[in-house]
């Protein structure tokens, strides 16, 4: 009997995320190319999900991470933030922020099939976090990763403060996550905050390559020395993400965030008073 694949089965389950598979290699595409594949509530809601469907799926060896158009993500949409440091927070029984915030990133991490980032444009706020947690990283010149939670009035808590520090040594890690400053694609392969940076036009072969290698080595061998490395990972920046997901939501609620969103959405320079 032929095996069928279950992720494709629910495809049309998902809207704001583009589905394909082609011999064994899932790719996840970010579709919001209107605003540089901004997250919706609607994306963010399927992110959180998608990587169960990854792991049950028989046929899926292989996953590659991408964003629709020229940009892989810009963040979570700015004019959601906007609306939401400017309207009441609703009740809740716990804070949806950060089961959603630790979703996107051990999503990732925890799926125990590896999973390449494609990175053209920008990879900005949660956009870097998720290329930058994906097991290798390809990036096309002129793409940029940033950081840039501080200048939208947060602490960078979606999971900068476990990757870059690991990945670029902690001096580093702090001149990018503290200032919100963007670094160039070849820049961030020089110093190993990314595996490879490539002509764009060689960008879809290279990533395609790597993926067929990966799948044609023994799943399991692949699959568990992943889960290792991952659990080092986690044991060495682990409860720094916990700490900077509670002073995130802390810094939501402060006066500079609503300021920062607010003069995004006006087009004009914040004035922050550490309110």
């Amino acid at each position: 009997m032929t095996q069928q694949s279950t992720i494709m089965e629910r495809a049309g389950d998902y809207h704001a995320l583009g589905l394909t598979l082609a011999e064994g290699i899932l790719t996840i595409t970010l579709s919001n190319p209107a605003r540089r594949n901004a997250l919706t509530p609607a994306m963010s809601s399927e992110l959180t999900l998608v990587w169960e469907d990854v792991w049950r799926d028989p046929l899926v060896k292989v996953v590659v991470l991408t964003g629709a158009g020229t940009d892989f993500c810009s963040g979570f949409d700015v004019g959601t933030l906007h609306e939401r440091a400017s309207g009441p927070r609703p009740a809740a029984p716990v804070n949806a922020t950060t089961r959603t915030a630790k979703k996107h990133l051990y999503g990732i991490l925890e799926c125990e099939k590896p999973v390449l980032a494609k990175v053209r444009g920008v990879a900005y706020g949660v956009g870097a976090t998720m290329a930058l947690a994906c097991d290798m990283v390809f990036a096309a010149r002129g793409a940029r990763f940033c950081d840039s939670h501080v200048k939208a009035g947060m602490v960078a808590g979606d999971g900068g403060v476990l990757l870059w520090p690991l990945l670029v040594g902690m001096h580093r890690a702090k001149e990018y996550l503290m200032t919100g400053e963007p670094l160039e694609a070849e820049a961030a392969a020089a110093m190993g905050l990314i595996n490879h940076c490539v002509a764009d036009e060689e960008l879809d072969a290279r990533v395609h390559a790597m993926a067929c290698r990966l799948r044609d080595l023994p799943p399991h061998a692949v699959a568990y020395t992943k889960s290792s490395l991952n659990a080092l990972m986690r044991q060495f920046g682990g409860s720094a993400f916990e700490a900077s997901l509670g002073y995130e939501l802390y810094t939501m609620g402060t006066a500079d965030f609503g300021e920062a969103t607010a003069a995004f959405v006006g087009k004009r320079k914040p004035r922050f008073e550490g309110r």
